[in-house]
């Protein structure tokens, strides 16, 4: 069920928009550089946030409309050809997964519990 309210949820975030094709992890550096985010929670309430991630996979999300906005810190990994991260901060862990294709890129997160979700574009 929580799976299905996050799933209701993304399509708020992404107004039905179809995302480009998933690209496989291959390098950290593939999504390093700076992320602006909509997170939608299990309660499918959505907050802006920025992710930066840098190089070795060293990352901070800053949540500015939230009661603790943070920083957040963890890393990204690549495992298995895909993006893991775990939050420092928090010890949510989850998947992120590039798409990319026809001039856009898009860096959707999932945590591992189902609790939210993410959908990010390139930062200025």
């Amino acid at each position: 069920m929580r799976k299905l309210v996050i799933a209701i949820g993304v399509l708020g975030v992404t107004g039905c928009a179809t995302l480009p094709p998933a690209q496989p992890a291959r390098d950290i550096k593939s999504i390093a550089g700076k992320w602006e985010c909509t997170i939608a929670t299990a309660n499918v309430a959505r907050v802006k946030s920025t992710t930066t991630i840098g190089d070795d996979g060293k990352a901070v999300t800053m949540i500015p409309g939230a009661s603790n906005p943070g920083p957040f810190v963890g890393n990204y990994r690549v495992e298995a050809g895909k993006f893991r991260w775990k939050s420092d901060t928090t010890g949510r862990t989850g998947i992120a997964t590039l798409h990319e294709g026809n001039g856009r890129r898009v860096l959707v997160h999932e945590v591992d519990s189902g609790s939210a979700f993410s959908e990010c574009v390139p930062g200025k």
